[in-house]
Order: C-alpha cells, then structure tokens, then sequence
C-alpha cells in the first residue's frame, strides 16, 4: 500500500486543482453571465421606460387617445415582459398596463417607493418589491416627466422567474460540463500519474535490492523524458554498482589468495626448517623463497596503502625537476634480469640528450616500473621492447610500447578500473588488478593524460604525458 503513496498523491492534487480551477471559473462565469443577462434587462427596461414617458407626452398633449395610449403600452408590456405603472407624485398608481398578481389601480405606495424617483433618480431593484408581490421581480423606475417637469413616476416589474430557470439551465449544462470534465481529467491524470510513479515505485523495489545485493533489477523505460533520463541513469547506475561489486568480490578473492599463497609457503618452509623436515643443508633455498614471497606480500600491501591514501587525498605530490630519460635508464637497469631471462631487446628513443621534466619523480618511477614490467610480462620471448619521448610544446610524451599477447577491444576502457583485470591467461598469476589503477591515478594527480593503444598488427603502445621544465627567457 505505501508503494501507492506516490500516485495517490498526484492524483488527489492534480483532481482538487482542476476541481477548484473548474468550480471557481464556472462559479465566475455564472456571476458574470447572470449580472450580464440582468444589466442588458435593465439596460432594455430603461430605454423603454423612456419610450412610455414619450408615449404619455403624446396622450396629454392630445397626439393620441386613451385606446391608442394602452394599445401602445400593451405593446411595451409584451415587448419586455413587464406590468408598467404609471404613479402620481403623491404615489397613487392610475394606469397599469396588466394586472400583476392583482389589480394595482388605485392602489397608493408609500414616499419612502418614489421619493428618490421623484428627485430624477432611475432606480433598479431585484426582489419582491417591499413585500407586495409573491414571486420575485426586476424593478426599474424612473420618473415621469411631463411639460419639462417632474409629474410622478413610472415603475416597470418584470418577473425574474423565467429568467432564473433560465440561468438555472445554464448552471446545469456547466454541472453537467464539468463532471464530464472532471471524468475525463480523472482517466488522464491517473494514466499520467501512473506513468510517473511506477518508474519510481520500480526504482524503490529496485534499490531495495540493490541494498540485499541484486544488481540485476533493469527499469523499464517508457518514456524520452525526465523520469526516462532518471530511469536510464538508474539502470546505468544499477550496472555499474554491480559491476564494481563483482569487481569487489574479485579483488577480494584475490587479494585472499595472494596473501594466502605466499604465507602458507612461508608458514610451511619456516616449519620444515624449523621441526627438521628440511635438512639445514637446504634451509638457505628455502628461506631465501619464504624471502621472496615475504617482497611479494609486501608490494601487495604497498599497493593497497596506495589506493587507500589516493582515495582520501592523503597521496601529495613532491614536485621536482628531474632528467627523465635517466629515470628511464635506471628502471630498465633495474629489470635487467627480467629482460634478460626472456632474451628481450630494449630500444630507447629519446627526444634529446636530457629531457626535463617537473613532477613527482618517485611515483612518475612507480609508473615506469608498472609500464615497463607489463611490457616484459607480455611481450614475445625473443621480442623487443620500445621507449620513446617526444616533446610537443611543454608536454613531453612518453611512450612504452611491445609486441606480444594485446589487450582485446572490450576491455580496452576497463584496464584503468580499480579491481579489474583482464583474462588471466594473459598473465602466469592471477594479479589483483591494482597497478595500471593506481598508474592512471598518478598520471591524474599530475593533472596529465594517459592511454593505449593495442592491436595485432601494431603490438600494445602505453602513452603518458608530463610538463616539461619551463625555459627561462
């Protein structure tokens, strides 16, 4: 149930904004429409109560006769639809065109009905005219004029009733509107809504799992939007999180072995030596390969004390001006045995006599000793080894290069991973696949670039970059 929470809530706020939207707009339409029905019946009332004041001017003045006088207020009466009286200054109604309700001749109103008329005010009034009429009306008067003076009033009272059926029609047609409105926004705001919430529902059970260690949960994607972009970032996420996982997994195993391996060497040859298994005669040999394994051990954990301040910043440069074709000599004198055992050959290029370069020169060494050595370890016996440098303005390139067993395509943009290792078989031990991670993490620091290149035809070719010492002008 609370995975619906989402949905719920969108669908319950997008429906109460177009609800209120809707009933406030028709409850703004309705007034506006209904003071416009009334202000044109007024408007129409009052022309025509001008009209009945022309039409009594003609009677007084003799233009026209008693029949003609009601004939002609018969017809405003029909034409608006509304009783016509015609009242004294001391308010007693002499004419009326229609009986309304009753026969209202001679019938006396208060002042308090016409003063305001009588002092050439046109009044409107809406209701049941101070209680005189049952059913409610729209009462226009104004004051009769005769000779140029003020002689009475004329009230016209047209029955509202129909009026507000009418408007009662309209206010249900618009009822009727908007609950079909309202269906329709319902079907298409659930639909929307849903299309929003489960990717997100689904990215919650997803990292639920993800929490327990199931990577393999994909979202479904639907969309080319923002909640798409979210869902593929998810699943890029998803991926990556369980590649860098297995990676882990890996990385531990190895690690587990490699420490494994050489301390129960360790452990065994140190007890044959020391219960007498192993002759005193032979100790030295195996001692010297419980030493090996001891270097071997070591330079793991060097390795790993590596990553560790790399990765809490606590791995600072020591900036210096050094001669790095000298390194390059020293490093390869240093693997001479390495090289030699599998009858390799060295060719160094150097750009220039000396090129010199800033950087850290103890970790810029660790570098070349990782480069070189995957050199060695993967070239053909018999083959060659390559080292070039080039400058280009104030970078200077450095490139280790081989022939021998390359790296497949796929695993091109991988070698650089922390934990990651390419197919064993390139290699007589199964490594940690640390070292050309912590290589590249060097190089970084340097704020310089590292890639490679690798084919069949062309070998395996390392390239990094280093500044070069400024030249003073």
């Amino acid at each position: 149930m609370s995975r619906n929470r989402l949905f719920r809530r969108l669908l319950f706020t997008n429906i109460t904004i177009i609800v209120l939207t809707m009933v406030i707009l028709s409850a703004l339409f309705y007034i506006m429409f209904e003071n416009y029905y009334f202000r044109d019946k007024e408007k129409i009332m009052v022309e025509e109560g001008k009209q009945i004041n022309t039409i009594l001017n003609d009677y007084l003045i003799g233009d026209i006769d008693i029949d003609r006088l009601n004939q002609n207020l018969n017809v405003v009466d029909r034409l608006i639809n509304a009783s016509i009286w015609v009242v004294s200054t001391d308010g007693h109604i002499y004419i009326q065109s229609r009986d309304f309700e009753k026969n209202w001749t001679g019938v006396t109103l208060s002042k308090d009905d016409i003063k305001n008329i009588l002092r050439g005010e046109t009044i409107v009034r809406r209701g049941y005219f101070g209680g005189r009429f049952t059913q409610p009306v729209l009462t226009v008067g104004l004051p009769l004029i005769l000779g140029g003076k003020i002689q009475g009033a004329i009230f016209m009272h047209a029955p509202i009733v129909e009026m507000q059926k009418t408007l009662m029609d309209i206010f249900f047609i618009m009822l009727l509107a908007i609950s079909i409105s309202i269906f329709i926004a319902f079907i298409l705001i659930s639909y929307t809504s849903k299309r929003i919430s489960n990717p997100l529902k689904e990215m919650s059970i997803a990292t639920e799992k993800m929490a327990k260690g199931d990577f393999s949960t994909k979202i479904n994607v639907v969309d080319d939007d923002e909640i798409g972009d979210l869902s593929k970032s998810f699943n890029a996420m998803s991926s990556e999180l369980g590649r860098m996982d297995n990676a882990r997994r890996e990385f531990v195993a190895n690690v587990s072995h490699e420490l494994r391996s050489p301390l129960s060497t360790i452990q065994g040859y140190i007890d044959g030596v020391v219960d007498g298994t192993i002759p005193m005669e032979k100790s030295k040999f195996y001692l010297e390969i419980a030493q090996k394994e001891t270097r071997r051990m070591s330079r793991l954990i060097s390795e790993l004390l590596d990553i560790t301040k790399m990765e809490s910043g606590a791995f600072p440069l020591n900036l210096v001006e050094f001669d790095i074709n000298e390194l390059i000599r020293l490093t390869i004198i240093k693997m001479e045995s390495r090289i030699n055992k599998k009858d390799l050959m060295v060719k160094v290029d150097f750009d220039s006599d000396k090129d010199i370069v800033e950087a850290d020169k103890d970790k810029i060494e660790q570098v070349l000793t990782n480069l070189i050595d995957n050199a060695i370890k993967f070239s053909n016996p018999g083959g060659y080894i390559h080292i070039v440098t080039e400058k280009s303005k104030d970078k200077l390139f450095i490139k280790v290069h081989n022939k021998g067993k390359t790296i497949p395509p796929d695993e091109i943009d991988h070698i650089w991973d922390r934990f990651y290792k390419v197919d064993k078989s390139r290699s007589g031990s199964p490594g940690v696949g640390l070292g050309l991670y912590i290589v590249r993490s060097i190089i970084n620091l340097h704020n310089e670039d590292i890639w490679v290149t690798s084919s069949d035809e062309e070998g395996t070719t390392f390239t990094f970059t280093l500044k070069l010492k400024k030249v003073k002008q």
